[in-house]
């Protein structure tokens, strides 16, 4: 298992090594241990362009995930589970404004981006929203910190 975790934001406000653990812990819990996870922090200017040129929204996004599915017997190193985006910038004015930590905040960005890496979109229906917003509450309960915390999936 890989979670391979890199900023473009210059000062952060937490230790990387928390949500690396976050994200190591998360794919255990799911028997993903011979994934590899790619988890890059960015800040809005640099979210705002990739939600622009993947989705057509021309505004910055708190979390962003790129599925992979690479075939095993032609990807030489651990298949790749997907990347997952998150705006620092974003999620800190949210977590403020919700009067979170901003590292629990980001592991519930982790977890909702993980769970869309795992196929689920809960811009497709009431009824996928419900099966994401599940599995969310799940996962984030697997995560020490994170039990008192909400899903964002609606």
């Amino acid at each position: 298992m890989s979670v391979l975790l890199q900023s473009e934001v210059a000062r952060l406000p937490f230790e990387q090594q928390e949500l690396e653990e976050a994200a190591a812990k998360l794919l255990r819990s799911l028997q993903r241990q011979d994934c590899e996870l790619s988890i890059l922090l960015v800040d809005d200017a640099k979210i705002t362009k990739l939600n622009d040129q993947y989705r057509g929204k021309k505004k910055p996004t708190n979390v962003l995930s790129f599925p992979m599915f690479d075939d095993d017997d032609t990807f030489p190193g651990p298949p790749m589970l997907g990347d997952i985006v998150i705006s620092i910038d974003t999620a800190a004015r949210e977590a403020d404004s919700q009067s979170i930590p901003l590292i629990d905040y980001l592991g519930i960005l982790l977890v909702h981006g993980l769970v869309h890496l795992l196929g689920f979109d809960h811009e497709q229906g009431k009824k996928e929203a419900g099966r994401m917003a599940a599995k969310e509450k799940e996962l984030l309960h697997e995560l020490h910190g994170f039990q008192k915390l909400l899903p964002l999936s609606k």
